[in-house]
């Protein structure tokens, strides 16, 4: 998560000015939620996906720094709470398909997610590596 990730929680569950500059995507002006059932993930499971799943560096000199995506830090998560993890809808599209959507619920593509700083080849070939030796099952094919 970015800096800005959380200022934007701070602001919209202290019901402060909202600021949308900074996101690759518009976070939403309302989230009408009890404060009280926010939980924030523990960055340790942040730097568990990226350092060792996907082999990033700790430190890099890059403007845009990659990191994992939701569904990395998910898996993650689940591997570190659960007895057996199954998996779905982790297809991504080839790395040269940039019209191809990356969810099934939206339209966003690769193309569209180029700044984010998600290398989605890089997961894919780490949940390939997770398949193949049997830490998760595909529950898609």
């Amino acid at each position: 998560f970015k800096a800005m990730d959380f200022h934007w929680i701070e602001t919209i569950l202290s019901d402060k000015k909202r600021v949308r500059k900074g996101f690759w995507k518009q976070p939403p002006l309302i989230w009408d939620v009890n404060p009280r059932q926010v939980r924030i993930l523990n960055p340790f499971f942040m730097e568990i996906a990226a350092d060792k799943l996907l082999s990033l560096p700790m430190q890099q000199p890059r403007k845009i720094k990659q990191k994992p995506t939701t569904g990395l830090l998910a898996i993650t998560l689940a591997l570190h709470l659960c007895d057996l993890v199954h998996i779905a809808g982790f297809g991504y599209p080839d790395a040269h398909n940039r019209k191809q959507t990356i969810h099934y619920y939206e339209q966003i593509t690769l193309k569209s997610m180029a700044g984010s700083g998600h290398n989605v080849s890089q997961e894919a070939l780490a949940i390939k590596r997770m398949l193949e030796i049997g830490v998760v099952k595909n529950l898609t094919f």
